[in-house]
């Protein structure tokens, strides 16, 4: 953890307009290296999902397929459960996802080699700084039926989660570009 947090630190401190987005996405890639290893998943079943600096619509920046492709969706789409948190500011543990009506974009990316698999069990959690929400962490286990997918999530997994979550979110929300 205190390599974790002295990699994010280091980067931090070399952010200048010039490689502002360089930095930002070599934050992003610790932080979900550290969360997949964290969450024994693989790097594209971590999301992090960003309130856009105008406050209407998130935006992914994880997995790299989505944040390269500027994936993008309204803070008004009911069906979202990122939506849902960001406003509530409580987690959300879903343990059978497949039986819930949600976005299905996260599901589109490629997990292994057979291509992609359905999530069948997702965490939730709100970024908070300052008191106020910037975002979204989804931890999310992807397979052939819920068993395949691997263990369900705890709320030990939402307080360990969120304590990681403070100590790189600053870095995380100084480094965002502004196009985000």
């Amino acid at each position: 953890m205190e390599e974790f947090i002295e990699k994010i630190k280091r980067l931090e401190s070399q952010i200048i307009p010039e490689n502002k987005v360089q930095t930002f996405e070599g934050i992003v890639d610790l932080i979900v290296e550290c969360l997949a290893k964290y969450s024994k998943v693989n790097a594209d079943e971590v999301g992090i999902i960003l309130l856009t600096s105008n406050k209407n619509f998130l935006r992914f920046v994880a997995p790299k397929k989505l944040y390269k492709g500027g994936a993008t969706f309204p803070i008004s789409k009911r069906e979202s459960i990122s939506t849902k948190v960001i406003t509530t500011l409580k987690a959300e543990i879903q343990n059978n996802l497949s039986s819930i009506k949600h976005l299905s974009i996260y599901e589109q990316v490629k997990t292994s080699e057979t291509g992609p698999k359905i999530i069948q069990k997702m965490l939730t959690l709100p970024l908070i700084l300052e008191g106020k929400a910037t975002g979204v962490i989804q931890i999310s286990r992807k397979g052939d039926t819920p068993e395949q997918s691997g263990p369900d999530f705890t709320q030990n997994d939402i307080q360990k989660i969120l304590e990681l979550s403070s100590s790189f979110l600053p870095s995380l929300i100084k480094s965002k570009p502004e196009f985000i």
